[in-house]
């Protein structure tokens, strides 16, 4: 796809800044309403938490019976048809219902991350065959430049771009869709990070006392493929020492050993290292290559995201240690987890270590077999005309009661999964009700031409944990992609547009395959007790 070969001023009416899985939806979105759009992406493969971050997908229950934008559909069922196509292949999916190439149980769809790069490629490449899509590549955020009127509106007329090159994007509409917030940052925009306070929302879960550093943990996540044989063990790492005696907070457990934060603060739960049958597993939580699915089996793969390598020792974001520095601290630990795993990891056997646990290149494209991208779970959130909390959506038992709104954009569904933070080690898994996006949460109060389009939208840090994951993601690139070209389309700013025009773009959203309401039957086909 283009690259920009050379320093100068690329001129579009959309620039989406971060190629995130909402980065890559926003495009097309845009795109396929009439407009000129740019992609600036920092890593190789397109897509985000899918792809670069090698997450396979978090979705709710109820997910093959609907509660998604057609488009994230038929990205599902064009996974399984590229993997019902290969020689060899067949599908003895056990643990989840539907096709699951990996047979993972994290999901009803786990797949090498490579298979999703290469169809957002091609989702892409009519796009950019027609002119419409520029693709630029290995850069990240540098500078913007701005202006800011009498009441404190920020408008971006440009942003610089730095990498394999640099260069410069003007643009009419820009949409953040960094996995952390990037533009709004630099624009100076306001934004929340970290937890609120509960005066701030009357939320039941929120702290007494805000606190911007306590952030859900990254992860750097990790390729590891068992060979029929041991192999060589890595070297061990300097890090090694502290990480093998840590204990996690408030855990009373070792972070590297079977055990696992429970659904509640203080609860451990414990899972074996490789199970069989319905028995739930570490190995196969997120296994994307499943031996049994092949004629000739092959060696298996897992994505090693685990709570073994959730690193919270210190926020990525605004916190002392720059981002590079907790990025590459993340990455040690994801490495001393896997010398564990080689080397004193208990076996059933009485025995410790799996040397026939190895590090896998080529399935995250990278040299290390670490992801390209560390897994971002929590952005900087805009500060929106709608901020969706907790109490819209909390679950108070019984039958699943959706959320209905007049300004619904989409429909969205997942637990409020807290992983245990930078500062506190709150770590939550609660059920959710089945809600909708607002469309306020895309409107800042202080831009007329930024849209968030990734975890940045106007929720707070407890709703971003069930808004984070891919369906959602996915519906908050679309709707930002399609609000952006709107608005331009009819030379209004996104918020006058909302103002003016709300039936009229929610009748768009729901003819691109946007349900806006929960289907009944779908929410019923999904028993409480299953999640």
């Amino acid at each position: 796809m283009n690259e920009m070969g050379a320093v100068g001023t690329i001129n579009t009416d959309i620039a989406v800044i971060g190629g995130s899985l909402g980065g890559v939806l926003a495009a097309w979105s845009a795109c396929r309403l009439g407009q000129r759009v740019v992609l600036a992406a920092e890593y190789d493969w397109l897509g985000g938490q899918m792809t670069a971050q090698g997450v396979p997908p978090d979705e709710h229950h109820a997910i093959e019976r609907g509660g998604a934008t057609a488009s994230y559909i038929a990205f599902r069922r064009a996974i399984r048809e590229h993997y019902l196509a290969q020689r060899g292949f067949v599908d003895r999916t056990s643990l989840t219902e539907g096709c699951n190439p990996g047979d993972g149980w994290v999901s009803r769809l786990c797949f090498e991350p490579k298979v999703a790069a290469d169809y957002f490629e091609a989702l892409l490449l009519p796009h950019v065959k027609n002119g419409a899509l520029q693709i630029v590549r290995g850069v990240s955020l540098r500078s913007v430049e701005s202006v800011v009127n009498a009441n404190g509106i920020r408008h971006i007329n440009a942003v610089t771009l730095g990498g394999r090159t640099d260069c410069r994007v003007a643009a009419s509409v820009f949409l953040d869709a960094t996995d952390t917030g990037e533009l709004i940052a630099k624009v100076g925009m306001a934004f929340r990070i970290g937890k609120e306070s509960r005066a701030e929302f009357d939320e039941i879960d929120a702290p007494e006392v805000a606190d911007v550093n306590d952030q859900q943990p990254v992860t750097y996540v990790m390729a590891l493929r068992r060979h029929a044989t041991a192999g060589a063990v890595i070297p061990q790492p300097d890090d090694y020492g502290f990480w093998r005696e840590h204990v996690l907070p408030h855990y009373k457990h070792k972070l590297f050993s079977n055990y696992m934060p429970g659904a509640v603060r203080g609860e451990s739960a414990w899972l074996p290292l490789f199970a069989n049958g319905s028995e739930l597993d570490w190995w196969r939580y997120r296994r994307v290559v499943s031996a049994k699915n092949w004629h000739l089996p092959k060696d298996e793969v897992s994505l090693i995201n685990w709570a073994q390598n959730d690193y919270a020792l210190r926020p990525l974001i605004d916190g002392v240690h720059t981002r590079s520095e907790t990025v590459e601290a993340a990455k040690q630990l994801s490495v001393c987890l896997a010398y564990w795993l080689q080397t004193e990891a208990p076996r059933e056997d009485g025995r410790f270590g799996f040397p026939d646990l190895q590090l896998a290149p080529d399935v995250l494209g990278t040299r290390d077999g670490l992801a390209q991208q560390v897994y971002v779970r929590e952005s900087r959130r805009i500060v929106a005309q709608t901020t969706l909390s907790q109490n819209e959506i909390v679950f108070r038992g019984g039958h699943f009661t959706p959320v209905s709104r007049a300004d619904s954009v989409g429909v969205v569904w997942y637990n409020m999964d807290i992983h245990p933070t930078c500062v506190s080690g709150h770590g939550v898994n609660a059920k959710v009700r089945p809600f909708v996006l607002p469309v306020g949460v895309f409107l800042p109060r202080d831009s007329d031409n930024v849209l968030p389009a990734c975890k940045n939208i106007g929720v707070t840090h407890l709703v971003n944990a069930a808004t984070r994951v891919h369906p959602c993601e996915w519906l908050i690139g679309e709707v930002a992609g399609a609000l952006a070209a709107s608005a331009l389309g009819m030379g209004l700013t996104p918020t006058q547009y909302v103002a003016n025009h709300l039936p009229a773009f929610q009748g768009q959203l729901v003819g691109a395959g946007i349900p806006l309401q929960w289907d009944q039957d779908v929410i019923d086909s999904v028993s409480p007790s299953a999640i």
